[in-house]
């Protein structure tokens, strides 16, 4: 059912999984991250830790922005999708969060939330 309800958009150039499914969160301890500040990909993630990761993003593409939403408990975040995650591209997820982001929502110990993601179009595109 899940996968009945993401749908996959092209925007402005970008792919991004838009829709409602699982959220997880990465970071310290994966095999490309080194201590917060990059992940697997040519981004920084700056000293703001509010980066994700999702199953369309490619080596390349440029950081886009989307807009990340706790099912159960409403509350919200932004994100700046710079990274590929495998899992979601496999069906297990729709987007990973920074530790910094998933807190927001929920705590880290529960691993996995259902949340909706939407891509925020930037100002002046």
């Amino acid at each position: 059912m899940i996968a009945a309800l993401i749908t996959l958009a092209i925007v402005m150039g970008n792919p991004v999984a838009d829709g409602k499914g699982d959220a997880t969160w990465y970071g310290a301890g994966g095999r490309c991250v080194d201590g917060f500040l990059r992940t697997c990909s040519p981004y920084l993630s700056g000293e703001q830790k509010i980066y994700a990761a999702v199953g369309t993003w490619r080596w390349g593409d440029k950081p886009y922005t989307i807009k990340v939403c706790a099912v159960k408990t409403g509350k919200c975040v932004f994100a700046i999708v710079r990274d590929f995650c495998r899992a979601c591209k496999n069906g297990f997820g729709i987007v990973d969060l920074s530790p910094r982001l998933f807190r927001k929502l929920a705590p880290l110990g529960h691993g996995r939330i259902v949340v909706t993601v939407e891509r925020i179009k930037e100002l002046g595109r």
